[in-house]
Parts: structure tokens; C-alpha cells; sequence
């Protein structure tokens, strides 16, 4: 089964985008890829299976969780993220994070 980056990665090959846009596309799939390597690079391997990047907007990456420990929980881990997703997307421009609780 192919994991949602890939998926998305391969999508975006096929739509008509200016070079900045298709590497944008592309580091916003490997960041959907690694989701879960950056969960367990955090030590909160579990989160993984609870949350999810549901879009990047202005710079902010929303991400949806399923439960408000889990919440808690990636916000108290939300600087290492935000200098991960920088460190390795530095072309998204991810300047900061909102976690929601999925309804």
C-alpha cells in the first residue's frame, strides 16, 4: 500500500508546475513520507498514528489530532518540530504550528 506522500508526489508529477512549485510539492510529500521518522525522532512514536498534517497555509502547518492528550502532547514537542520541519524542508517556510483536535 502506498503511503499518502507518495501518493501525493505522484500526482503532482503530472500537473503543469513552475520548478519552485513542483520542489514546494514535493517537500510537502516527503514531509507527509516522514511523519511518523519525525514522530519517533521526537520520542513520541505513538502520535503518529493520532495526528496528521492536514495542510501547510501561510507558513503554518495545521495539524489534526485525535484526542486532546495527544494535543497536549505535540505541544509540548512543538519547538523540535517546527526546527525539524525547517531543517529538513527549509523551502516550505514553516514558521510555526496549530494543532487542532479532529471533530
Amino acid at each position: 500500500m502506498k503511503r499518502v506522500g507518495e501518493l501525493f508526489s505522484a500526482i503532482i508529477d503530472n500537473l503543469a508546475l513552475t520548478e519552485t512549485q513542483k520542489q514546494q510539492a514535493d517537500s510537502y510529500s516527503r514531509l507527509l513520507s516522514e511523519w511518523e521518522d519525525l514522530m519517533v525522532k521526537n520520542g513520541i512514536a505513538a502520535a503518529a498514528a493520532h495526528s496528521r498534517i492536514t495542510r501547510l497555509d501561510k507558513g503554518i502547518a495545521w495539524i489534526e489530532v485525535d484526542h486532546p492528550g495527544w494535543k497536549q502532547i505535540l505541544h509540548t514537542k512543538e519547538s523540535k518540530l517546527l526546527y525539524d520541519f525547517n531543517y529538513r524542508f527549509p523551502d516550505l517556510g514553516i514558521s510555526g504550528i496549530s494543532i487542532l483536535l479532529r471533530r
